[in-house]
């Protein structure tokens, strides 16, 4: 019968040693790649949140007016220039509830004969620790037919400020640019979004030039 013969140390450890370099250069080969798609995971998740952001926010947008969209605080109409802003509020013919979620919102409702906005209040929306969110804030006064003013987006955002935890409108945005441009009855938004991918991020800007309804 023959004897069958078994590896010797030596040829245990030069397969050993091969197997080490296949792996090592393999490694080294995919590494690029790796390197690669974590960013291209990013980029995708940062398009994942900015875009339904912008979508949503040219729905409240284009059912608004140009002159009912106020900014910082203090309801300042926007300026002519793209300026970042943590706080905004845009006014509404949706109905709704003191500190409900903004979007999708009630019913919009309109001035019967002319189809105009019946204005019922405003989306308040704050920026706060890379979230956009926003609480939904009746008109004080009631519904009306004209313009709501500075002094009501001031109430508006004073009562949202106030709400304990508002409905998130958007994840993942480091900042939102605003700016008005009354002779085209457009305003502008640009929104900066973010994604981390295994300690790799992607930072894109997105913006929508968003025509009102006057």
């Amino acid at each position: 019968m023959k004897k069958e013969r078994g590896f010797t140390l030596n040829e245990l450890l030069v397969a050993t040693a091969v197997m080490a370099l296949l792996f090592a250069v393999a490694y080294a080969a995919l590494l690029p790649v790796l390197h690669y798609l974590d960013p291209a995971q990013a980029k995708i998740n940062t398009q994942q949140n900015a875009v339904p952001l912008l979508y949503k926010l040219q729905r409240e947008v284009r059912q608004s007016d140009y002159r009912t969209i106020f900014v910082t605080t203090s309801a300042n109409p926007p300026s002519a220039t793209l300026t970042s802003q943590t706080t905004f509020a845009i006014a509404t013919a949706k109905t709704g509830t003191n500190g409900a979620a903004c979007y999708p919102g009630g019913d919009f409702v309109t001035v019967p004969g002319s189809g105009q906005p019946y204005w019922q209040g405003f989306d308040v929306f704050m920026l706060q620790n890379a979230a956009l969110k926003c609480a939904y804030e009746k008109l004080s006064g009631g519904q009306q037919t004209a313009f709501p003013t500075s002094a009501q987006a001031v109430t508006a955002i004073t009562a949202a400020s106030g709400v304990a935890k508002p409905a998130v409108f958007g994840n993942a945005v480091l900042d939102i640019k605003i700016a008005a441009d009354p002779t085209a009855y457009v305003s502008d938004f640009q929104v900066k979004a973010v994604s981390t991918v295994h300690g790799r991020s992607n930072a894109t800007t997105y913006t929508a030039d968003i025509l009102t309804r006057n």
